[in-house]
C-alpha cells in the first residue's frame, strides 16, 4: 500500500468496455507498523472475504489511477479523487465523488438508485419492479465506487484463474488487515503482474486494493479506504430528493440494468440475457478475458464527414471527430476480422474496428485480434 492520490478516470464505454472491473488501488491513511495478525490459509481468507456479512459503515476512500487511458470525445468519464462512501449493511449506499469543481452523488436503496451531478444539474433515477429487482441491484452497485464491493468483485472474477497467497499484513485506515495476493496462472496471457487486496482481519471486508502492471513497480489502479468508521448510518442518507430544478431523466431497469453481473444463477442468467441484447460477447476468461461489443447505435446523430465506413453514426457524440481522434492515439490494425485501430494504455488496450465494434482487454494486441477472429 503507497501513500499517494491521483483521479480515477473511468471511461464509460468503447475502449474502456473490458477494463471496467478492473478498477481502483488504495493507498493506507498512514505507514504504521504492520500489524501481527494469526496465520490463515490463503483459501479460507478467500471463502471469509467472500462469505462475509455486508456492514454498515461511512468511509472516505481516496484513489490512484495510472492507467493512462486517453481522453475520447463523448465519452462519460468519472474523474476523482476521493469519495464518501455510506451503506447500511443492507442494500442501500451513498457513495459521493468530490471532484475538484463538482460533487456526484450516487444513492440506491430498495426500491430505487440516483445519480445527481451538482455541475450538471441533472439526475438519472432508475427504479424497477420485483421482475427486474436483482438485477437493476447489481448494476447500482457497480456504479458505487465502493472499494469494499469493488475488491470482493475482483476476487470473485480471478479467483479461478489466479495463484493466491497471504503476503503480511498491513494497516489499512487504522484497521488490521490480511494481504491478500492475486497473480495470473502462466497460462493467462494478460499484461498484469498481480493485484492486492486488503482485507478486514475482523470482519472479512475488503478495505482496498491495488493492480500491477508487467514492468512497473507501482500501481496501475489503486482504491481503498483512508477513513473509515463501522456502525449504524442515518436512514435518511439513502433517500434522495433532487434539488429545485434538476433536470431528471428516468428509465426502468430493463435498461439500467445493463450489463450487470448476478453472483447467483438466477442473476447469471439476467446477465447473459442482457449482453445478448447489446451484442455484448466475452471470449476467454480470468485476466486475458476480452470483452466484444458492438458501438452503440443509439446516440445522437451528427455524423463527421470523415468517419470511418461502417461506424454507427454519432457512435462517439455529434459532431466529434472519432476518426481523426483514434488516428492520433492509436496505431492500424488488421485481421481476419477485418480493420481497425488499436489504442494501448499501461494495463491493456482496446481495438475499436471499422465495422463498427470494440475488443478490449488487460492482454496484449495479438490476443485481441486473435479474439476477434474467433467471433
Amino acid at each position: 500500500m503507497r501513500p499517494r492520490t491521483k483521479a480515477l478516470v473511468a471511461a464509460g464505454s468503447g475502449i474502456a468496455a473490458g477494463l471496467a472491473g478492473l478498477a481502483l488501488t488504495t493507498l493506507p491513511a498512514g505507514a504504521d507498523d504492520d500489524p501481527v495478525l494469526p496465520a490463515i490459509e490463503p483459501e479460507a481468507l478467500v471463502a471469509s472475504a467472500l462469505a462475509a456479512e455486508p456492514q454498515a459503515f461511512s468511509g472516505q476512500a481516496e484513489v490512484s489511477n495510472e492507467l493512462g487511458l486517453p481522453a475520447l470525445p463523448g465519452v462519460d468519464a468519472l474523474d476523482f479523487e476521493s469519495a464518501r462512501v455510506f451503506h447500511d449493511g443492507q442494500e442501500s449506499a451513498r457513495v459521493q465523488l468530490e471532484k475538484p469543481t463538482s460533487e456526484v452523488t450516487f444513492v440506491k436503496n430498495p426500491d430505487e438508485a440516483w445519480a445527481y451531478d451538482s455541475q450538471e444539474r441533472a439526475a438519472r433515477h432508475v427504479t424497477w419492479d420485483d421482475a427486474d429487482a436483482a438485477a437493476a441491484r447489481e448494476h447500482a452497485e457497480a456504479q458505487l465506487a465502493d472499494p469494499a464491493q469493488a475488491a470482493a468483485q475482483l476476487i470473485e472474477q480471478l479467483r479461478p484463474t489466479s495463484e493466491i497467497v497471504v503476503d503480511g499484513t498491513a494497516s489499512v485506515a487504522g484497521r488490521a488487515a490480511y494481504e491478500l495476493v492475486l497473480t495470473p496462472k502462466p497460462s493467462e496471457k494478460t499484461l498484469l503482474r498481480e493485484v492486492t487486496v486488503a482485507i478486514d482481519e475482523q470482519t472479512r471486508m475488503p478495505l482496498a486494493f491495488d493492480v500491477y502492471a508487467n514492468g512497473r513497480t507501482d500501481p496501475v489502479l489503486s482504491l481503498g479506504f483512508t477513513e473509515l468508521d463501522l456502525g449504524a448510518q442515518d436512514p435518511t442518507l439513502f433517500d434522495f430528493t433532487p434539488p429545485q430544478g434538476t433536470k431528471v431523466e428516468t428509465t426502468d431497469a430493463s435498461d439500467a440494468a445493463g450489463h450487470g453481473a448476478g453472483k447467483d444463477s438466477a442473476g447469471k442468467d439476467k446477465a447473459a440475457e442482457r449482453m445478448a441484447e447489446h451484442s455484448t460477447t466475452m471470449v476467454g476468461d480470468g485476466w486475458d478475458a476480452v470483452v466484444i461489443a458492438d458501438l452503440p447505435s443509439d446516440l445522437p446523430a451528427d455524423l463527421p464527414a470523415d468517419m470511418p465506413a461502417g461506424m454507427p453514426e454519432g457512435a462517439f457524440g455529434g459532431g466529434q471527430d472519432l476518426a481523426g481522434t483514434l488516428a492520433q492515439i492509436g496505431q492500424p490494425v488488421s485481421g481476419a476480422f477485418g480493420s481497425g485501430t488499436h489504442v494501448g494504455i499501461a494495463v491493456g488496450g482496446a481495438i475499436v474496428t471499422d465495422d463498427g465494434r470494440v475488443a478490449a482487454g488487460a492482454v496484449p494486441q495479438q490476443v485481441l485480434v486473435d479474439a476477434l477472429d474467433q467471433q
